[in-house]
């Protein structure tokens, strides 16, 4: 399985997803949906190609892990 890490730009208002597993994979979508679709669409653009013990019909499975932090003024 590989593991994209996501998490929220709030200077560029976008979504920054990479893997450690894929150092050749970074993508940035305005939302966590569309760079789920970026991911699925690219992935196999940058599988290792020494992932020939893998059967090529086999499904690549993906796991993300969102992370965003907002912060906000306290009413006086």
């Amino acid at each position: 399985m590989y593991q994209i890490k996501a998490y929220w730009d709030a200077d560029s208002r976008m979504w920054l997803g990479a893997s450690d597993d894929l150092p050749n994979l970074s993508v940035q979508a305005p939302t966590m949906e569309d760079l789920i679709v970026d991911v699925r669409q690219r992935i196999q653009d940058v599988l290792p190609t020494d992932d020939h013990w893998r059967n090529h019909n086999d499904p690549i499975s993906i796991s993300f892990i969102a992370s965003r932090s907002e912060q906000v003024q306290r009413r006086y």
